[in-house]
């Protein structure tokens, strides 16, 4: 709901989603994840907060400190206006009515939503695309130097190297000619799953019994 449009319920996609939670607070929600599409025919309460403490004060400060953690981009939420109401005064102090709100237009100041971190994604994927609009921070011009691509030549066999002398030599070989080679040598030592090559795929339980 936008509660600086009479509380009409808004609709779209919901980019971010974060709820608050924590002891004392109980969340009852329903449509409510980022990437949810939010019609207009719906109900508009998409997540409804319990606060549980020992008085109204405790319960109302565990509320608030609920909504504070709550990040939703994408829709109007009325969480701006509940905090007011729950920063106020007189509804802490429990005389309030049916005209409380009518009688307080000050609960309707609500800042504007900052969105630091779409924005910031959203500086950073212009840049990436269309490069920076700003120049250096010397003030130098951007470099005009074109790369080059180097040539690789082509091959159509695959060259010798290590693999060759594994099958060639065994292993007793191949890790003596490791130990020898004067330069630097890398190699990839992700763990695979079972589908991929493994001993335990390849030696059957046959085998491993003798």
């Amino acid at each position: 709901e936008d509660p600086a449009k009479q509380f009409q319920p808004d609709s779209g996609r919901i980019e971010v989603f974060q709820s608050g939670e924590g002891m004392g607070i109980r969340l009852d929600s329903a449509s409510a994840f980022a990437g949810a599409i939010i019609s207009p025919y719906y109900d508009s309460l998409l997540v409804k907060i319990i606060a549980r403490a020992s008085d109204f004060r405790l319960a109302s400060k565990k509320m608030l400190r609920s909504l504070a953690e709550f990040r939703i981009h994408g829709i109007k939420t009325n969480i701006p206006f509940l905090m007011n109401v729950l920063k106020h005064e007189q509804f802490l102090s429990g005389v309030v009515d049916t005209n409380f709100i009518d009688e307080h237009p000050d609960l309707f100041n609500l800042p504007p939503a900052k969105q630091r971190a779409q924005k910031l994604l959203r500086y950073i994927g212009n840049t990436m695309v269309n490069g920076p609009s700003t120049l250096l921070a010397t003030k130098l011009p951007p470099s005009d130097i074109e790369p080059t691509v180097p040539q690789v030549p082509y091959v159509n066999h695959i060259p010798r190297g290590w693999r060759n002398i594994l099958l060639e030599l065994g292993p007793v070989e191949f890790a003596k000619a490791i130990r020898a080679h004067p330069r630097l040598l890398i190699t990839d030592t992700t763990m695979r799953d079972a589908h991929q090559s493994l001993l335990a795929t390849r030696v059957r339980t046959f085998d491993l019994l003798r």
